[in-house]
Formats: C-alpha cells, structure tokens, sequence
C-alpha cells in the first residue's frame, strides 16, 4: 500500500539523531543483523563521506539513502520499519538513479529475506557474494535503464 506524497531531499545535520533512530530500528526488525546498535558517534564514521537522501512523509523523516557518489554504491537504504512497504524505499531508489545515474550497486545481507525480494521485485540482480560483520551478504545492481 502506497503511502500520501513522499519527498526525497538532501539530509541535514538536525537529521543525524532520527537517521541513527531508523538505522538500528530497520536492523533490529529485519533480525538479520548481528551488531548490536550504534551509538551516534559510530554511525556519523559509519556515513562519513557518503551523500545522504531523506525520504520526508508529513514532515517526518521516514528513511533515508547514503551513497558513494564515484562508485554509485548505495552504502545504506533503510525505512522506518512503520513504513516499510508503502513505497518509500522505492522513492528513495528512484531519487538514487536521477542523481547518479544508473547502473547503481548495493550490498544486502542473504539473511535479509524482505529486503532481499523488494530489490528483485525493482528488477535488481545479484551480481557478487561475500561475507562481512553480520554474515553473508550478496551485491545487487540495478537494471540499467
């Protein structure tokens, strides 16, 4: 189910407090991620030099994007879980290919079943496997056009 009118737009330093707040909410609902919740502190090194999109439902962050801009390598994507579902990680995505253009690549965890399917439901493809912090993960890159 779609959502009112969602915009994406560039985040702001006031914004770091709720990014962290649905980062560790996002994780800790898809329960496929073994670090325990960051601190703000190691989020902001975690996103250090990445451009960062808000996705902003009635006034309310709701999710948000940050991505290596040189290599188009959306580094993070997360939706307040409340809001999964109702097409904001889709808008956040779309916002994503305008800016940078496409191809664009990104890492999900296997264990992550529901994040998983929404990327190949947007037609997205895996294209490489490995393993990190929180087990295995797989990267997908988008459809071309």
């Amino acid at each position: 189910m779609r959502t009112k009118s969602v915009e994406v737009e560039p985040a702001k330093e006031i914004d770091l407090s709720i990014l962290l707040e649905i980062y560790n909410s996002s994780r800790a609902s898809a329960g496929c991620c073994f670090e325990k919740a960051l601190d703000i502190e190691r989020f902001s090194a975690l996103i250090d030099g990445e451009r960062i999109h808000v996705a902003v439902l009635d006034g309310a962050v709701v999710g948000f994007a940050s991505v290596w801009a040189a290599d188009r390598f959306i580094h993070h994507l997360y939706v307040s879980p409340q809001y999964q579902g109702c097409g904001i990680g889709s808008s956040l995505l779309e916002t994503c290919a305008e800016i940078y253009g496409l191809p664009l690549s990104l890492k999900c965890d296997t264990s992550n079943e529901h994040a998983q399917r929404f990327y190949r439901r947007k037609g997205w493809l895996p294209s490489e496997r490995g393993v990190g912090a929180d087990g295995p993960w797989e990267r997908f890159e988008s459809p071309s056009a």
